[in-house]
């Protein structure tokens, strides 16, 4: 893909999915990295922004242009669209269940959280409007108890709402203000929150109570250097949940492999695959497989997406594109 950029690149069952700057949806083998036409869906949003999981072999996408799709990987079909309209970009979305949420830049003074159920798709089943002053950058649904919704936002601020609860005073049950623009933030556990700024301020929040308590505490605060080259929120998270709060610390999390690449400073979205492969994809527009060489920490690359030969679209310089993806840097 020379000249596009990939955003996000999934797994789904026992192919890949990927989104990239040249608005287009793509399902890749995940063993050759080969596509086709066939395996592409064009022009999916004006501006895709998020891609995500759902059910069934299926997956979410939401854009700029506010507007929500499910989309099944098997048949590259548009399954629904949820809207919210062009003045409403959306840039970040979750989903559990029946339950869909996304959050939107900030547009004539409203950031907006909005919650659907898919089941019923002609508006929304919740709106969330006075919770954040700036763009919402992260949603995530608590992992045992689905009507707690996490929303963090570049105002600083990484807000609780129950979704059960219509009036927004009443739905939002716990607020922690991180200080500064929230880059990640999601649940560890069912008890804890963690939170990543854009300037690499990372922080661990005890829930004491249920998602419906009253009480949260700052656990611990550090800055994690160059955080944003560690590679997948996901993967990372997997070294945080061995931290140990007491002492403040982090266990060690052995590395499973490691390589040198010519791209290093483009590459981002590590995934691991139950063949212990990971694929990494990034601004040179390609997608590679590492597999480790027997034993040790060495990898070899085992292929890669060959530039394709036509003219991708250029887009438009301006205030519209330097917002495309959030750049904090």
């Amino acid at each position: 893909m020379h000249g596009t950029f990939i955003y996000k690149v999934l797994p789904i069952d026992r192919e890949l999915v990927s989104i990239s700057s040249d608005d287009s949806l793509r399902v890749i083998d995940p063993h050759s990295l080969q596509w086709s036409s066939t395996d592409t869906l064009g022009q999916l949003h004006h501006g895709v922004t998020c891609l995500e999981a759902w059910r069934d072999r299926s997956v979410l996408t939401a854009g700029r242009d506010g507007i929500v799709k499910g989309t099944d990987v098997r048949s590259k079909r548009n399954i629904f669209g949820l809207s919210q309209g062009p003045e409403s970009p959306l840039l970040s979305l979750a989903c559990h269940g029946n339950l869909i949420a996304a959050g939107t830049e900030l547009r004539n003074s409203q950031a907006l959280v909005i919650v659907w159920d898919s089941r019923a798709t002609s508006q929304p089943l919740l709106q969330y409007v006075e919770s954040h002053s700036d763009d919402v950058t992260e949603l995530a649904f608590h992992p045992s108890q689905p009507s707690c919704l996490l929303s963090g936002s570049t105002d600083g601020l990484v807000n609780l709402y129950d979704t059960t609860i219509t009036d927004e005073d009443d739905a939002l049950i716990q607020v922690f203000n991180h200080g500064s623009s929230i880059a990640h933030a999601d649940f560890l556990s069912d008890h804890e929150v963690f939170a990543l700024s854009h300037d690499e301020i990372f922080s661990i929040y005890d829930l004491k109570d249920s998602p419906g308590g009253d009480t949260i505490v700052n656990i611990w605060t550090l800055c994690l250097s160059a955080v944003r080259h560690l590679g997948h929120w996901k993967f990372q998270k997997r070294c945080i949940s061995q931290a140990d709060t007491e002492r403040k610390s982090f266990g060690r999390c052995a590395p499973v492999m490691m390589w040198v690449s010519p791209v290093a400073s483009n590459i981002r979205l590590p995934y691991t695959t139950q063949e212990k492969t990971i694929f990494t994809a990034g601004e040179d527009g390609q997608i590679k497989a590492w597999r480790p060489n027997g034993e040790g920490n060495n990898a070899t690359k085992i292929e890669e997406v060959p530039p394709e030969d036509k003219k991708r679209k250029k887009h438009k310089s301006g205030d519209d594109h330097e917002r495309a993806r959030f750049k904090p840097y």
